[in-house]
């Protein structure tokens, strides 16, 4: 049997990522995970930096008098800013802000392949730019986030790696749906898949998660042959084909997981896994948590 004829369930290993500290905080709580750092902090009084690498939504969680920010190059503006009020700085500026008080508040940054990968997942194959809001706007949806959040990283028992992961995937996509505008792009990314084709196999795939799927099958839809499908596939998508349905079965089975009434293993035949321990195993190793530890965490 060939490379191209195998199912899509063998294993990846997905790239460890390099986030560097954005602010200085005090009384911070941090994790880190594939899709990018959330940070709950106690921010002191005084001037915060966000340099210009990574994307970076910050949101207060309180109000916060008197504090001024700027973005790029922009001239400072001062303000009065409510709870849930919230900065949304793109990779390529520096932010600044200025606090009066010691503020709450919650960070999440993003590398720019996490936006891409949640915007090709939402949008297809399209270019997104993030617009960032006026200074001080408020944004209830992100607020409650970031209050999930501070929930999750003050828990005594320790937090979730899962659980906060989930809640930068949630922002994220917030984020690029309120924040972000869409072009069409190219008909095709350079060397990947036309927008028809992708969108194509996007659905095919959402259908078709519970079954065993090649790539022999998918290279057909496309109309391509095994070799040029999978690197086109990579291209648009920013991961493997047998990394993206393991995904999709991954997201499906936690939604499973949250009705108590089935078991799990039940929830691992309905999500395409071949056994309960075969789920466990895929959510431990690229959620960091197992079927048991997060139904007992809902």
């Amino acid at each position: 049997m060939t490379s191209s004829e195998h199912d899509l369930d063998a294993g990846f290993d997905p790239p460890e990522l390099d986030l560097q500290s954005v602010c200085s905080t005090t009384d911070e709580r941090t994790i880190a995970t594939q899709r990018g750092r959330a940070t709950y902090s106690l921010m002191p009084p005084g001037l915060h930096t966000f340099e210009a690498s990574e994307h970076v939504v910050y949101v207060g969680l309180e109000a916060a008098p008197g504090m001024s920010a700027s973005l790029g190059g922009g001239k400072a503006e001062r303000y009065d800013a409510a709870a849930g009020s919230i900065i949304i700085k793109p990779a390529h500026l520096e932010a600044r802000l200025r606090l009066t008080q010691a503020r709450e508040s919650a960070i999440f940054v993003y590398p720019g392949d996490s936006l891409k990968e949640l915007a090709r997942q939402q949008f297809g194959p399209v270019e997104t730019e993030l617009t960032p809001p006026p200074l001080g706007m408020r944004d209830d949806n992100a607020l409650r986030v970031a209050q999930l959040l501070k929930a999750e990283l003050t828990k005594k028992e320790g937090a979730s790696p899962f659980h906060v992961e989930q809640l930068i995937a949630i922002l994220g996509t917030h984020v690029l749906h309120a924040y972000a505008t869409r072009t069409s792009g190219p008909e095709q990314f350079k060397g990947g898949l036309s927008r028809q084709s992708a969108q194509k196999l996007q659905k095919f795939l959402s259908i078709n998660l519970t079954r065993k799927i090649s790539v022999d099958e998918l290279a057909a839809l496309a109309k391509l042959s095994p070799k040029h499908f999978t690197q086109a596939f990579s291209r648009t998508f920013g991961m493997a084909p047998h990394r993206y349905l393991l995904d999709l079965r991954l997201d499906h089975a936690t939604r499973l997981l949250s009705d108590e009434v089935m078991t799990i293993a039940e929830v691992a035949y309905l999500s395409g896994f071949s056994s309960q321990s075969h789920l466990t195993a895929a959510m431990r190793k690229y959620r960091g948590t197992t079927p048991t530890r997060f139904r007992s965490s809902i």
